[in-house]
């Protein structure tokens, strides 16, 4: 018989939820997923009942701008919150949210300049992490959100 390595069973409820809104030059749209996720069964019973690795109960975005004939402006946000870096549940991933924004400007005909600043306020946050508690040499190996990224730009439209 092949060797199983991996052998879990999830069982998970949630709601998602979406929406936008707009009025006149003014526009608003909004997500959130809620996720309430559990281990049914696994080769480490140790698990059985915990939440899977990097499964938030909410994560969340949403995006504001105004539109007017010689700009549009505007900022979007995206977050979650805690999750466990792995199945065993000891570590967490820590809840963040990431501000960016936008702006551009059309002074004349066919010509934008652009100015968008990716995590705005430069937040911490971590999407995930190989180890499942904090091993003895301290140190844990860990992937990051990308600080924070100013961007500008001229676009001419031939």
């Amino acid at each position: 018989a092949p060797l199983e390595l991996f052998d879990t069973t999830y069982e998970a409820y949630g709601l998602e939820l979406e929406g936008a809104y707009r009025t006149g030059p003014f526009s608003l749209s909004a997500g959130v997923t809620w996720t309430d996720a559990e281990i049914v069964d696994a080769l480490d019973a140790t698990t059985i009942g915990n939440t899977p690795r990097r499964q938030a109960d909410l994560v969340y975005q949403a995006t504001a701008q105004y539109d007017a004939d010689m700009f549009t402006v505007g900022a979007n946000v995206v977050g979650t919150t805690d999750s466990f870096t792995q199945d065993s549940n000891q570590l967490v991933l820590p809840a963040f949210a990431q501000v960016n924004a936008f702006l551009a400007f059309r002074p004349i005909d066919r010509v934008e300049v652009g100015l968008n600043a990716q995590n705005l306020f430069n937040a911490t946050g971590f999407t995930e992490a190989e180890e499942g508690s904090i091993p003895a040499n301290g140190i844990v190996r860990a992937r990051s959100i990308a600080g924070r990224t100013v961007l500008a730009s001229v676009r001419f439209d031939f």
